[in-house]
Formats: C-alpha cells, sequence, structure tokens
C-alpha cells in the first residue's frame, strides 16, 4: 500500500475515533489526533503519536466512565441527562450527602431566579429571606397551590387579556412587556398571541371552579421536562427514549394546553419516531376556555345551579363541531382500540394515560378470549390516581396478563412539577428524584415536619429543574414519607402510595387529577350539546 494510501486509511479511522470521541465530550483529544493526521505525512509517526494519544484518550475515557453518576457537581439542569448518569445512578444518594448536593443547587436557583421573577422577589422581601443556608430556608417563599390561579377571574370574563399577561409575567424571568394584544376573545387566543410574540410556552391545569392555573414555562423548562421526563419512563418502563423508538399510544385529544396533552404532544412524535407512529383517539385540541368553563359547569351541577349557567352555551361558537365530535367520539376510540390490539398485535409499544382506560380495555379485550397482545418489553406510563373509579378485583394481573407484560409502574406528579414527577420501584413504593427537594409540613401549623423517620403530613418540595419560573410549592396533598432506605435497593426518601388530597378529606374537591381531565371535559360537552341533538 502506497504512504499516501496508508495514510487516508489512519486518517477515516481516526476521524471515526474522533467522532465517537466528540459525542462523548472528549473534544481535546480527539481533535488533537484528528489535526495530528492532517497535518503529518508519515504514516510511521502517525502511527506513534495516535498511539500515544489514544493510550490518553483510554485513560481520559475510563475516568469519565468511573465517574460518570456520580458527579453531582453539575448545574442542576444536568442532573438528569441520560449521558452522565442512569436512572439507578440517581438514587445512589442519601441523607447528609444528599442534602449537601441538594443545598448548594437550592443556593444557586435561589441567587439566580429570585432578583428575575417578580412574585418570588416581593415574597422573599415581605418574609425577610435574603440568602439561604438551610433547605429549611427556602419554607417561607414556597408558592401556595393556589398562587397560580391568582388572578380576578372577571378578567377572563370581562376579556381583560392585557392584564392577565401583566399578572403571567410576574411568574416567569422572560419580560413580557413588548407583547401587543389583539383583542383576543378567547383564552386560546390569548395564548396563542402571548406564545407567538414571546418564548413563553404555557400550561395549565384545571379545577371545578372554573379557574384554571396557568404556569409559564420555555423551551429551556421544556427540555429539563423531558430529560427528566424520560428518566422516570427508563426508571419504570426500562425504555431509553434518548436512543429507542417506540409507537406511542394515547386516549386523549392530540392537541392542548393542559400538561398532559402539552407534554405528549411535544414529546410523542420524538419518542415514537415520527407522527404517524403517534396515535390519539381524538385528533382535536383540548381548549383551555373549554376547561374552563367545565369547571364551572361541574361546580353548578353539585350546588344545583345548572339553570344559572345556560348563558355559557351562547358563548360557545363552534356547538355544531362538538355535537359531530360526540356523535363520532365511540367510533373513533374504537377505532384507536383497534389499531392499538390488531395492527400492532405482537409488536413493542408505549401506552401512555390514566389507569381507568388501560383497565377497561384490559378487561374488555379479555372477555373477548385476548391475552399477551403485546410484546413483553412494551412500556405504560400511569397515573394521577383512579378519581372515584373502581376496578374489579384482580384487575392487575388480569391488566397485565392482557398486553402481556409483566408489571405496570405508575408514577406520581403534578402540572408543578417538572419532569412528570416520581416513579414507583420494584416494591411498589414512590421514589423521589434527587432534582426533587421534598418538605413534609404539619397540617395544622404549616411548621416542617423532621427529615427522618415516618412522617405523614402536607407535601411541599422545590424543583431544582425549573429554570425560567420558580420551583418552590406547597401542594394539597397529605402523603406519608420514609426518609429511610427502600428494600428496593434505591437510596433516599420515598412516599407510601396511600395519597390524599386535603379538600377530599374535608369534603371538597378543589383538584383535578389527570384521571378526572377527561371525564370532566366529556360531561361538560354533554351538557353544551343537550339541545343541540
Amino acid at each position: 500500500m502506497k504512504r499516501e494510501d496508508q495514510r487516508m486509511v489512519i486518517l477515516s479511522s481516526v476521524k471515526s475515533i474522533y467522532i465517537i470521541l466528540y459525542k462523548e465530550y472528549i473534544y481535546d483529544f480527539g481533535i488533537s489526533i484528528y489535526i495530528n493526521c492532517i497535518c503529518n505525512p508519515c504514516p510511521k509517526v502517525i502511527n506513534k503519536r495516535t498511539i500515544r494519544m489514544l493510550k490518553k484518550m483510554t485513560i481520559a475515557t475510563q475516568l469519565k466512565e468511573d465517574k460518570k453518576g456520580s458527579d453531582w457537581n453539575v448545574h442542576p439542569r444536568d442532573w438528569p441527562r441520560r449521558d452522565l448518569r442512569s436512572p439507578n445512578d440517581c438514587f445512589t444518594l442519601e441523607g447528609e450527602e444528599l442534602e449537601k448536593v441538594q443545598l448548594r443547587a437550592l443556593q444557586e436557583r435561589f441567587n439566580e431566579l429570585v432578583p428575575k421573577i417578580t412574585a418570588v422577589k416581593d415574597l422573599a422581601q415581605r418574609q425577610n429571606v435574603s440568602n439561604i443556608n438551610s433547605l429549611i430556608d427556602i419554607l417561607p417563599i414556597l408558592f401556595t397551590h393556589t398562587v397560580y390561579k391568582s388572578y380576578p377571574l372577571s378578567l377572563i370574563e370581562k376579556r381583560k387579556f392585557d392584564q392577565l399577561t401583566k399578572w403571567l409575567a410576574k411568574f416567569s424571568t422572560l419580560d413580557l412587556s413588548n407583547i401587543v394584544l389583539d383583542k383576543p376573545k378567547t383564552i386560546d387566543q390569548w395564548l396563542d398571541q402571548v406564545e407567538s410574540q414571546s418564548k413563553l410556552i404555557v400550561v395549565h391545569s384545571s379545577g371545578t371552579t372554573g379557574k384554571l392555573s396557568f404556569l409559564p414555562r420555555t423551551m429551556i423548562d421544556m427540555e429539563n421536562y423531558k430529560n427528566g421526563f424520560f428518566m422516570m419512563l427508563e426508571s419504570t418502563t426500562g425504555i431509553n427514549f434518548h436512543e429507542e423508538r417506540v409507537p406511542i399510544f394515547f386516549p386523549g385529544y392530540r392537541n392542548g394546553r393542559q400538561l398532559a396533552q402539552r407534554v405528549i404532544g411535544h414529546f410523542a412524535p420524538m419518542m415514537a419516531g415520527s407522527d404517524e407512529e403517534y396515535h390519539t383517539a381524538f385528533p382535536g385540541f383540548m381548549s383551555a376556555d373549554f376547561m374552563s368553563l367545565a369547571g364551572r359547569v361541574k361546580a353548578a351541577k353539585a350546588k344545583g345551579e345548572l339553570g344559572k349557567l345556560q348563558l355559557i352555551r351562547a358563548l360557545v361558537h363552534n356547538k355544531g363541531e362538538l355535537v359531530k365530535m360526540k356523535k363520532n367520539a365511540p367510533k373513533m376510540f374504537e377505532a384507536f382500540i383497534n389499531k392499538l390490539l390488531t395492527e400492532n398485535k405482537g409488536k413493542r409499544v408505549f401506552f401512555m394515560g390514566v389507569w381507568q382506560p388501560i383497565i377497561e380495555t384490559a378487561l374488555k379485550g379479555t372477555e373477548m378470549g385476548l391475552s399477551h397482545v403485546f410484546a413483553p418489553d412494551s412500556g405504560f406510563a400511569t397515573g394521577g390516581g383512579m378519581k372515584g373509579y373502581q376496578p374489579p378485583e384482580g384487575w392487575y394481573e388480569t391488566t397485565c396478563n392482557f398486553y402481556g407484560v409483566k408489571e405496570i409502574k405508575d408514577n406520581y406528579g403534578m402540572t408543578e412539577m417538572n419532569g412528570a414527577g416520581v416513579p414507583s420501584c420494584s416494591e411498589n413504593h414512590y421514589h423521589i428524584f434527587p432534582w426533587i427537594i421534598p418538605y413534609i409540613l404539619d397540617s395544622e401549623t404549616g411548621e416542617p415536619l423532621p427529615r427522618s423517620g415516618v412522617q405523614t403530613g402536607r407535601f411541599g418540595f422545590y424543583d431544582l429543574l425549573a429554570e425560567t419560573y420558580w420551583g418552590g410549592f406547597i401542594t394539597g396533598d397529605e402523603v406519608t414519607i420514609h426518609w429511610d432506605d427502600c428494600g428496593c435497593g434505591w437510596k433516599g426518601a420515598w412516599f407510601e402510595k396511600k395519597i390524599q388530597r386535603y379538600s377530599e378529606k374535608q369534603g371538597g374537591d378543589d383538584k383535578i387529577s389527570c384521571a378526572g381531565v377527561q371525564s370532566q371535559y366529556d360531561d361538560f360537552v354533554d351538557f353544551l350539546t343537550e339541545e343541540g341533538e
């Protein structure tokens, strides 16, 4: 072989090595070899120099691998990055070691965000919180679970969306002062205009009062959400969506700004490999206006005051589309199930949804004599509780047998928590990722309970993945936390599965879970279309 040919072979090989090493972030070594091969015409010299460099890279790569998963001194946004650690690596810290890492990150977030977020800055001044020396110091400036719906409802009813924009701006690091609204008449139109003129991505929850909670996000937060979300999914299903592509099935509307629609609509095509492999039961958009009105209908029905809400029908301009959707919904859902069960029989799929449709589909399929319909390495992402649904005895075994999977693990989370929450372990407990700092507060006094032993109280947290909004939040949930290790092998605190909202415990219901969103929306469509049929 001629010297030039030898040089080109070596150059091609080393270029491949460089590309691999570049992807592994060992840029300096890789580029050095590449330049060495380009500039040096002598293959013998190239070989010697290349060998020396490769030895150095081998050592560096091994050091990187040895350190992988154990380096928590990076920025909090990088904690759930899959190239830095695996799901199991996320649960290697506990006790004082974990709290030391979390405190440093919490101090970073405090210094970064308090000066930039008006609402937090004002709260910190009122509470005299100027620095963070312990994890407990952040408690006076955690938001309550009603803060994101603290706007006057009249702003929506009277279409004063410019004032609603100013209210929303208080919760974000973004400057929204240059947004010029073009007379929006609905919540959907308002959010369309806000998002088109800024980097804001708004998600909303829903409530029985009809007052939506609006939470500001950006693509930076969505990227952090993706990393946390994918880490959670891999920890419960074994599927690494950074590398693997699996057809996605979701038994709901394809798009919307409610968290489930927003997140699934945003990430599912990528997870599936294409938009065509992302399958939903209904093709439409779940309107924020309808969700708001649906909450009012639910509240009025509970109080026997539906007669006062007849004017709501006049607010809906596309009632004809709703009538058509309601009429076609059973056929659409049947087609969705048929595609799931027939066209994908024996294949690996990923099903995302709350428990009820997962269970009911399994029960109906079992009655038809079907079982083990999917590949055993298929995955399920579910949560949100049962919301009053009572499945029959033995439902879990029947469900797993029907789909052909060994187990289905759920997760616990909420709209205000980035990364879709916390996963279940092999012992059927909820484990808390290190980027979520948990607090358990006395339900009567609000004082923090000891961070040891077993404690039951109101759940609060600081989400370290929040980058352009405030991650501190006090929920309406009663949880029981164990600060000692679980038998599964994952270290750190964990929750028991029995989680209850204080509003339900006290006879009310001020927050609709993921399990209740679809049924509430369907009830509202029924109400609107009663006269249209």
